[in-house]
């Protein structure tokens, strides 16, 4: 009897403990390197980059409604170049569109709001294997001249994006590299 009165509670701390291990706010960087169990990826970016805060979370959205989750920002210094790493959670709703279904959504929708124009050009839409074996939906294009880019993957309920603006082609290829060379860990 006392088995049965135990056994909701039981399934409910269960449930609990699955639902937050499944958040990817939870991430740490050692270094040049942030590492992810609850994505169960390591990426390590270039040593001309270094780690800068996160801005602070936005007390307008509730953690339960959460769909979007900053990862790390690794910058040059006090220039606007750089990565910034965020997960979003696939089929939650935000607060101004219907949630996203897959990394392929992600780019659509990402194409679709981008306009081409002085400030915008050279766009160029294509998927790139990483060494572990993701596949990354990327869109490159120049802004102001300088090269950026986008990559997206899925991982289980979530798309990882790495957003990338570089202030010369040879640190966007740098940049490309580590994120083509991040690793999937159990």
């Amino acid at each position: 009897m006392h088995t049965l009165k135990f056994a909701p509670a039981l399934l409910a701390a269960l449930l609990l403990s699955t639902v937050s291990a499944q958040s990817p706010a939870n991430g740490k960087i050692t270094g040049r390197t942030y590492v992810n169990p609850s994505l169960h990826i390591s990426y390590t970016w270039p040593a001309m980059l270094q780690s800068k805060p996160l801005p602070p979370p936005d007390a307008s959205v509730s953690n339960a409604q959460a769909y979007m989750f900053p990862l790390f920002i690794a910058g040059q210094g006090d220039q606007p170049y750089g990565i910034v790493g965020v997960a979003e959670k696939l089929n939650v709703a935000g607060p101004h569109s219907s949630g996203i279904k897959s990394a392929a959504e992600y780019m659509d929708r990402l194409v679709q709001s981008l306009h081409p124009g002085p400030m915008l050009t050279n766009f160029n839409r294509t998927k790139v294997k990483s060494m572990s074996g993701m596949t990354f939906e990327k869109l490159s294009y120049l802004m102001k001249g300088k090269p950026s880019a986008v990559y997206a993957t899925q991982l289980g309920q979530f798309v990882l994006v790495f957003k990338c603006n570089a202030q010369s082609p040879a640190d966007m290829a740098l940049m490309e590299k580590s994120v083509l060379a991040v690793k999937k860990s159990n």
